[in-house]
């Protein structure tokens, strides 16, 4: 059934891409082409980023790129209502008139709502990889949040692990860790550690973020390999400034945390002549961004009044300049820096003593005004994670007598990882009904990890591990995509993607080749595709279908783990790799129904997976590494899995200063090999939220229920345990003083609630899951300049 299922998916997205060339047309269409800003009158305008196009009562829409830019090809000639919107800003409709054949070129700038408060942009994007242009689903963050993991456990569908105060883990629909690709400004990240103290998005602070993306299913397939679903971290992209200087300068508090958050920065584009009149793509043109951030924050409690460890130290800075090497084409050369230190993880065996992250990036973008390549694009970069552990202030570093050993000791762990890696993308518009990209992306992840046991009375030398035995996992892709307007109505997208994986390791224990395997190295060849289809089924209704295959390759984890904790279950006993893991297969099919009407909106989604060669774990009668590790070892095997769940959200305007949220979403997840219940599966879910935004007044007020399920399907084998249900509230304010000051407060956790996040981690020494803060209050000023 699964083969078969793929095979008429890999057909349909190749028939799909191969038609392209020989696009015909009944009708000659029209086309729409120009550029969004947003501005006030007589002040600067700037170019919006993902700014939302749609002709009413057809299914054409877009969102602009990093220059503000839209492209609409195949529109019916005559006459329509074409409705420009951006969170923020007031929505316009403008009245134009095609011809057959016709290109209209537009400038559109749209005016600031009365309430400018900077935010980060998070969106759920449709399968397809657009911005639904027929119902908003993105939101402004205006809270300066301590985590990007925080922004996301707000996106329905997602959520994230907690092993400390920050570094919180995405999990999307049950996938999580490497099922969940991960990207800052289209380079591919990974953790640092072994143990993923910290998630790939804590190498960057919340402040430098301007947008997060997030594809829950198989479909950012020409992002990068191995998508089972995927997250994009945007930063701001110096192309869309249009000012010679400026900046912001930001501070902030939150009680509980005892967090100070302190972040700035210095952003300005210059023309060729230096006037500072800003013309996107001319030859010449200079942009520069220069931003810093410092945080820190110490223990907080629970609800109930317990203490949890949560110190830690963050510093960062990042630069980016670019330059126009021409007609429509911009070179960007990136570079940033991040320290942490002494940060404290209740939910992991050792601390971090440091984490350096290293981020370097050179991106070229070419857009031809005319003809039949629209783009190109191509990057490479280097990410890189130098991170050390240490157990000081651990049970273990303590002598306890009668434990076996009695004595102290002393863990230390020294981590690398590096990734580098590219990509060389065009983007063709072969015929008015078709649109293409294809290309090519590489990356080689090296990843190496040592532990260090020795005694503390005495400083001698008991163990030395290889965590991670300097393994090297690499993997080349070429990738094509094609969407074809049937009609105003009708609209498909399919991809096709091929990935060539090699990975190897150098180094590993005498124990690993004589009781796991011998034999490092491997080699794959996969394949992956996704097709969707979208149709308007009327002037308010939508519908979306969408089937997808993807295959993610093992781990360095996964295949050379020496007997050390696993991040992937909730107990601290001990794990091994296996070389021989087969690369896991995500199906998946999605349904999505959205409506819009004058006063409401309504968005249903709905899903079904199926993972063959899942990697799960099961029990060995292997021995175990330290004495004071359960008995029992697991490895890692392939198996099987399903899930399914639904997200249901809904908006209602009560008034054209207040609107109403709703929320509900729901997962299901069994994992078929080990015949319980998948692991890391969230809890039924609702939220209801009501916001005052005034239109006259720079003033936002917006209060938050959210109601959590119990959680009681859980994978007992990787000692997971059930969750109780729980409510929290949050409330939160903000004002805007002479258009450059906003100043936000608010309380989170409002009723001091004291629950536990079905996700989180266990505390190794005592088996509890890490609880969540109680109450916060919280302070955020910002100045702009």
């Amino acid at each position: 059934m699964y083969k078969s299922t793929f095979s008429i998916l890999f057909v349909l997205a190749i028939i799909l891409t191969a038609l392209a060339p020989q696009a015909l047309h009944a009708q000659e269409r029209a086309a729409l082409r120009g550029v969004i800003t947003g501005g006030a009158e007589g002040q600067e305008r700037r170019a919006l980023v993902g700014a939302n196009v749609l002709v009413l009562g057809t299914n054409l829409g877009a969102s602009t790129d990093v220059d503000g830019r839209f492209s609409l090809s195949s529109v019916p000639p005559g006459t329509h209502e074409v409705r420009f919107t951006y969170i923020g800003y007031r929505e316009r409709v403008e009245t134009v008139t095609l011809q057959p054949g016709q290109t209209l070129e537009m400038q559109i700038n749209l005016e600031p709502s009365s309430f400018m408060m900077e935010g980060i942009r998070v969106t759920a994007l449709s399968p397809n990889l657009e911005v639904d242009a027929t119902m908003e689903q993105s939101d402004v963050r205006e809270a300066n949040p301590r985590d990007s993991g925080e922004l996301l456990r707000s996106v329905s569908g997602v959520g994230a692990v907690r092993r400390g105060p920050v570094g919180l883990d995405p999990v999307v629909r049950g996938l999580r860790e490497t099922e969940v690709g991960t990207y800052l400004d289209g380079t591919r990240i990974f953790p640092g550690g072994p143990a993923r103290m910290d998630s790939p998005l804590s190498h960057l602070d919340p402040s430098t973020i301007s947008s997060i993306e997030v594809v829950k299913g198989p479909y950012a397939l020409t992002w990068g390999a191995g998508n089972m679903s995927a997250i994009r971290v945007q930063t701001q992209q110096l192309r869309t400034l249009n000012r010679s200087f400026g900046g912001n300068v930001s501070s902030g508090y939150d009680s509980n945390f005892n967090t100070f958050e302190e972040s700035f920065s210095v952003q300005g584009r210059l023309d060729a002549g230096g006037s500072g009149r800003m013309n996107p793509g001319d030859a010449g043109d200079f942009g520069y961004l220069l931003s810093g951030a410092w945080r820190t924050g110490s223990d907080y409690t629970t609800g109930d009044g317990v203490s949890v460890p949560a110190d830690y130290l963050s510093r960062e800075i990042r630069g980016k300049a670019g330059y126009g090497t021409g007609e429509n084409s911009w070179l960007t050369l990136s570079a940033g820096y991040q320290n942490q230190e002494n940060i404290d993880y209740p939910g992991r065996l050792l601390d971090a003593d440091y984490f350096d992250a290293y981020n370097l990036a050179a991106d070229w973008e070419l857009r031809p005004e005319e003809g039949l390549v629209s783009a190109v694009n191509a990057k490479l970069y280097l990410n890189q994670v130098d991170h050390g552990m240490d157990n000081d202030d651990k049970p273990t570093a303590q002598p306890a007598p009668g434990r076996m050993p009695p004595f102290g000791l002393d863990v230390e762990v020294d981590a690398q990882a590096k990734v580098v890696g590219g990509r060389l993308a065009a983007e063709l518009d072969p015929a008015g009904d078709w649109h293409l990209e294809a290309g090519g992306d590489f990356y080689s992840a090296y990843r190496e990890a040592t532990r260090y046991i020795s005694r503390r009375d005495n400083g001698m030398l008991m163990f030395t591990d290889f965590m991670w035995p300097q393994a090297t996992i690499n993997d080349v892709g070429i990738f094509t995509r094609a969407t074809h307007t049937f009609s105003d109505r009708l609209s498909a997208t399919g991809t096709v993607r091929l990935d060539l994986v090699s990975a190897d390791a150098d180094t590993v224990s005498t124990f690993f080749r004589d009781n796991v395997s011998g034999d490092l190295a491997s080699s794959e060849t996969s394949m992956s595709a996704s097709a969707t289809l979208n149709y308007l089924l009327g002037d308010h209704w939508s519908l979306g279908l969408g089937a997808g295959s993807v295959t993610r390759t093992a781990d360095a984890t996964e295949r050379y783990s020496d007997r050390i904790p696993a991040s992937k279950a909730q107990t601290s006993a001990e794990f091994v790799g296996n070389p021989e893991l087969d690369p896991e297969r995500s199906l998946q099919a999605d349904l999505w129904l959205e409506g819009e009407f004058a006063a409401w909106t309504l968005s249903l989604n709905a899903f079904v997976r199926r993972m063959d060669d899942y990697i799960t774990l099961e029990p060995t009668e292997l021995p175990k590494r330290l004495p004071l590790s359960p008995s029992t070892v697991y490895r890692y095997v392939n198996g099987s899995a399903q899930f399914h769940g639904f997200d249901l959200s809904t908006v209602y305007r009560l008034a054209p200063e207040w609107r109403l949220k709703t929320g509900v979403h729901y997962l299901w997840g069994e994992d078929t090999e080990l015949d319980e219940p998948a692991l890391g599966v969230a809890p039924p879910g609702a939220d209801l939220g009501l916001r005052y935004e005034g239109d006259e007044r720079p003033l936002f007020v917006e209060g938050t229920l959210h109601l959590v399920g119990e959680q009681d399907r859980v994978a007992v084998t990787r000692g997971e345990t059930s969750t109780d249900g729980y409510m929290t509230a949050d409330l939160q304010a903000g004002y805007t003083f002479w258009e450059r000051v906003s100043v936000q407060a608010g309380v989170k956790n409002v009723l001091d609630e004291n629950y536990v996040n079905h996700l989180n981690a266990k505390n190794p020494f005592t088996g509890m899951q890490i609880p969540e803060p109680g109450r916060v209050f919280f302070l955020d000023v910002n100045v702009q300049f």
